[in-house]
């Protein structure tokens, strides 16, 4: 019954120009008309939407013709873009020709090259820790001072280490804790003799402002180390004779970005509980032995929970580190980007992300945890978080300039290649010209044979 009805309907659809389908017991009719054919009653009730509708003229009046109203050139609205924080604004005009075309002045990040305006005059020598490096240490401390008539300073262990060297009674330490929160008001640059964490305790010693640092690989893998000690001789003068503001006469320089850290208990900051962070921020759930639970917000607003091991925060220089390990993005150390990486998360759909460095971000253990959760700071200073407390993170407003040997991209590429062996394989070998010809002709007289 159903199908004769379906094909008398689709019968009666074709006499008045129609086709019909049959589907599940109902008649969907789908109308077409030859150009310029009157349409029937029927059709104009199934497609009402056809060329005869009525439109608005400019005047607002609708007319029934079918013809486009003329276009009138009532020319652009003007507007400017403002940077803002949530909190303040200020114009932002160059981005903006004519208050009505948005366009870029260039690369949002450039290469950023140091130049002295006067003669650097104080140096802080850091060495990675143990006697293995005193001789290095020797070897840059006496260039520094004989050719380059530089003040060395250098730590109270490592000052304790030279005490009985009278070739280096020269050398300057500072005793107290003081002394070492005024390590910015007069070192002009730092000399980094070790691997990554030689780099890393430099950042810390700075919490606020650092002074430009070049890193000499004495380490184990040195991403971040790309002098060579054996070139100090050389390095050295360079940075410290690019004091003429003239073109291209100082030395590149890459602003790696940190995050600053402050830990909270029960919404209230923890005094003396606040880090600058150069790789990441880790929050894992430690010794526990279930997973750990921890609420994601960024500005007060819930983004998400995090289920698993843990969650990073990182900086693109920390993008090689602790973050590349757990399945997060390579990124560059000039992307002003802040990397949110879970730590085997319990969720296929959890993928790692990169955020604006404007974000602020809040990682919170809630009140209905089953466990407390552990944070560290480039892999110190853990600190434990009972439910209800939190860490806040937001790009600190204090790069760490590091002296490049190349440029920053090139570096970051060798570092790569040389730390990370990124995209090594042997290369595809080439056909053998006499074999590919050989193979040709072999598959010619098979064809021919087979028909």
């Amino acid at each position: 019954m159903r199908s004769s009805r379906g094909a008398s309907t689709a019968r009666g659809a074709e006499r008045e120009g129609c086709r019909a389908t049959p589907r599940r017991g109902r008649t969907l009719e789908r109308c077409w008309a030859r150009p310029g054919a009157e349409l029937s009653d029927r059709q104009r009730r199934i497609k009402p939407t056809v060329h005869s509708l009525s439109r608005s003229s400019s005047n607002g009046v609708e007319e029934a013709t079918g013809r486009k109203p003329e276009f009138r050139n009532r020319g652009k609205a003007k507007f400017q873009l403002c940077r803002t924080d949530g909190f303040m604004c200020e114009t932002e005009s160059k981005h903006v020709e004519n208050d009505s075309y948005v366009r870029f002045d260039g690369p949002s990040t450039q290469n950023h090259m140091l130049v002295w305006k006067t003669c650097p005059k104080t140096v802080l020598v850091l060495k990675k820790r143990g006697k293995a490096l005193l001789p290095h240490l020797r070897d840059v401390a006496r260039h520094l001072w004989f050719e380059l008539n530089l003040q060395v300073v250098v730590e109270p262990e490592v000052g304790r280490e030279i005490s009985g060297m009278s070739d280096l009674d020269f050398v300057e330490t500072y005793d107290n804790e003081e002394d070492a929160g005024k390590l910015h008001e007069f070192v002009d640059f730092v000399v980094c003799l070790g691997g990554d964490g030689v780099v890393l305790h430099a950042s810390n010693l700075f919490p606020g402002a650092m002074p430009p640092v070049i890193s000499f690989n004495l380490g184990s893998l040195g991403f971040l180390t790309n002098h060579w000690h054996e070139e100090y001789h050389k390095d050295l003068p360079d940075m410290c004779n690019s004091c003429y503001p003239t073109p291209l006469s100082g030395v590149f320089v890459t602003l790696r970005m940190r995050l600053s850290v402050q830990v909270m208990r029960k919404g209230k900051p923890v005094p003396g509980k606040r880090f600058q962070v150069l790789n990441e921020v880790c929050v894992d759930r430690g010794s526990n032995s279930y997973l750990c639970m921890i609420e994601c917000y960024e500005r007060n607003r819930l983004i998400t929970k995090v289920q698993g091991d843990g969650v990073l925060l990182s900086t693109p220089t920390g993008s090689t580190a602790y973050s590349v390990a757990a399945g997060g993005s390579i990124v560059h150390p000039s992307v002003p980007a802040i990397l949110f990486t879970p730590i085997c998360p319990h969720s296929l759909s959890f993928r790692p992300v990169l955020l604006p460095d404007s974000a602020e971000l809040e990682l919170r253990v809630p009140e209905t945890a089953r466990g407390t959760a552990w944070a560290s700071f480039d892999g110190k200073n853990r600190v434990e978080l009972s439910q209800g407390d939190s860490i806040m993170v937001r790009m600190s407003d204090y790069p760490v300039p590091s002296i490049n040997k190349t440029d920053e991209t090139a570096d970051w590429f060798k570092s790569l290649v040389r730390c990370l062996r990124w995209n090594e394989r042997l290369d595809q070998a080439p056909f053998d010209e006499e074999e590919v010809v050989k193979e040709v002709h072999t598959s010619s007289s098979r064809s021919e044979e087979h028909w």
